[in-house]
């Protein structure tokens, strides 16, 4: 027996009589930590809560964590760690799901949910068939949009995942609209049920957290992992993928952006906008309860910083800013500003770049294991929306308040500037 068997049978003993499975398990824990970033890049909507799969008497169930108690201490979080753990699959209590909706209602991705959970039904082999011809349906009026839709085959037994992925962040409305519309024709296809989307509301109010869809990969209680769809499938060649071939196209897959959805303006319909117009104004009070966002700069603040090491060189914590990153985070919601995830690489050898996306990770990485707490890491361009920025080298300049704003932002700028040429003089010295 090769290496690699041993490794796979320890590591999935319940998959010893299954050499398939032995490697498709084993090419998902390969992939374990690309997946866990591109998670954390294109899926994690929030981070502060998530479904987590448990098995209690034999029986598998689903929780919510962190408990409500709990939830508000910022001390639990989707981590890269929780996404690697999910993906390698070794226990039903590692596998998790993600929510559609961030904590100011908007959506990075939408999902249509084609269930068929139980294979012994009466009309279990039509309701199949049905649920296959919807999700080619959808993904193929998905395709005409412009979209690069993820069908997964997710328990093999007739269930059906259909994962859109946005190119940014769009408001909970639009994206419900647009997916609750995709599905609309449900009935012609012969479906049992309409099924579910993700976004499962167009609004939700402060602290309501609708149910989270499963991430792909392991299933939860049946000996199965995710197959993926193959639309460049030539004759002769596999519909479905599995295994690495399945991740690849995972992480191939491209962002899109979300088209308008025009709705027929009818009675029904604006009685039901009046009232949701009402929801919103409540809702809208509500949100202002919210913890505003202050953006906190990485190098000289929390980070060490003696000089440029390189992009993905980041110095270890600064004594008091893990106390201080704490303190910050029970008054606002903390947005790691830094200007290594910006486009321009300091000139760098174009080899040596990293990508934005690439960056961010590293950053996340560098905060989970110091234990800082954060509530994103923005690698967009521009100026990201804040109530206050902490920088090192920031300077302080409100002409409207100040008459003398502008003079003191002056006198201000130029010893930043002494201290950094200075800087560069005992660098270049030593």
């Amino acid at each position: 027996m090769g290496k690699s068997s041993v490794i796979l049978v320890d590591d999935f003993p319940e998959f010893a009589e299954d050499r398939r499975l032995h490697w498709i398990a084993e090419e998902w824990l390969r992939y374990a930590d690309r997946l866990a970033e591109w998670t954390m890049e294109h899926l994690v909507n929030r981070r502060d809560v998530w479904s987590q799969y448990v098995v209690k008497n034999g029986e598998v169930g689903v929780v919510m964590l962190p408990v409500k108690e709990r939830r508000k201490s910022g001390a639990e979080m989707v981590t890269m760690n929780k996404l690697r753990r999910h993906y390698s699959g070794r226990a039903i209590s590692h596998l998790i799901g993600l929510h559609s909706i961030s904590d100011h209602s908007t959506c990075k991705w939408f999902a249509v949910d084609i269930d068929l959970h139980d294979e012994t039904v009466a009309d279990a082999d039509e309701v199949a068939v049905n649920n296959l011809a919807a999700a080619m349906e959808w993904s193929a009026k998905l395709r005409e949009f412009g979209f690069d839709p993820i069908v997964f085959d997710s328990n093999g037994v007739g269930g059906y995942h259909i994962w859109t992925l946005l190119d940014r962040e769009y408001p909970l409305e639009d994206t419900y609209d647009f997916a609750d519309e995709l599905r609309s024709n449900w009935e012609e296809l012969g479906l049992p049920r309409k099924p579910e989307i993700f976004p499962p509301k167009p609004h939700v109010d402060k602290d309501d957290l609708p149910y989270g869809l499963r991430l792909p990969g392991r299933h939860h209680y049946r000996q199965y992992y995710s197959r993926v769809y193959n639309f460049d499938a030539l004759e002769g060649e596999n519909e479905w993928l599995e295994g690495g071939e399945a991740i690849e196209v995972m992480l191939a897959t491209k962002t899109s952006p979300l088209p308008k959805v025009k709705k027929a303006v009818t009675k029904a319909s604006v009685k039901t906008a009046t009232a949701a117009n009402g929801k919103r104004a409540k809702s809208a009070v509500q949100t202002k309860k919210r913890k505003p966002r202050v953006c906190l700069d990485l190098d000289g603040v929390l980070a060490q910083y003696k000089g440029w090491e390189g992009l993905d060189q980041i110095g270890p914590p600064i004594p008091g800013a893990l106390d201080f990153a704490w303190s910050l985070a029970e008054i606002a919601d903390i947005v790691i500003f830094t200007s290594r995830c910006s486009l321009d690489t300091g000139g760098e050898a174009p080899s040596t770049r990293l990508s934005p996306r690439q960056l961010r990770i590293k950053v996340i990485e560098w905060l989970e294991k110091y234990k800082f707490p954060y509530t994103d890491v923005y690698a967009g361009q521009g100026k990201p929306r804040a109530s206050a920025f902490i920088d090192d080298r920031a300077i302080y300049c409100s002409p409207q308040k100040n008459k003398d704003a502008f003079e003191k932002a002056l006198d201000a700028t130029r010893s930043v500037l002494s201290r950094a040429r200075k800087d560069v003089r005992e660098e270049a010295l030593a």
